[in-house]
């Protein structure tokens, strides 16, 4: 009897080890950013706010007012709302994000998967906006300067950078990295 459990408990280890061992960011398998992002902020939040998302040079967009851009007004809206975020395309391989661009809200989301070599310029240019808001809005509005210092900034295991800004930066923060796990 003892022979059978001593068993029974090996193969459980065994089992439990090779769980461990296998991941969904180990498997190669693409990520779909916007469905993390989309999945993670509230629903107020994909009323509200477009998500652009960068691939191959090529931007899309949902959420938000999505629906009234044309493809020429999703690639500037795109490539400015990246810049506001402190990135280059040269620095992305691919990205989803999502900001506002109204003086009187901290708010800043991002899933970048930096290019080659760009890793240190991604976080610098992210942690430079995150900068950029504490500073517009420390003697402007409290409320906003608060969100804007408490601000998520983080590479998770399988190497993209995390920003998260906004009213309920705990979850959404959570929400996106383990979508990203």
């Amino acid at each position: 009897m003892k022979r059978i459990f001593s068993l029974m408990a090996v193969c459980l280890l065994t089992l439990g080890l090779a769980a461990c061992g296998s991941s969904p960011a180990s498997s190669g398998e693409p990520k779909d950013y916007v469905t993390i992002l989309t999945d993670a902020r509230p629903a107020e939040d994909n009323e509200d706010l477009v998500i652009f998302h960068l691939k191959d040079g090529a931007y899309t967009a949902t959420g938000g007012y999505a629906a009234d851009l044309t493809e020429e007004d999703i690639a500037s809206q795109g490539a400015m709302c990246l810049q506001v975020l402190g990135l280059t395309e040269e620095d992305v391989e691919e990205a989803a994000f999502s900001v506002s661009m109204m003086n009187v809200q901290s708010y800043g989301l991002a899933i970048v998967k930096p290019a080659d070599g760009k890793e240190a310029a991604v976080t610098e240019g992210l942690q430079t906006f995150i900068d950029g808001q504490k500073a517009a809005q420390e003697n402007y509005l409290a409320d906003q300067y608060a969100i804007a210092k408490a601000a998520k900034l983080a590479t998770v295991k399988s190497g993209e950078v995390v920003l998260v800004m906004c009213e309920e930066q705990d979850t959404v923060f959570s929400s996106i990295k383990n979508a990203l796990a």
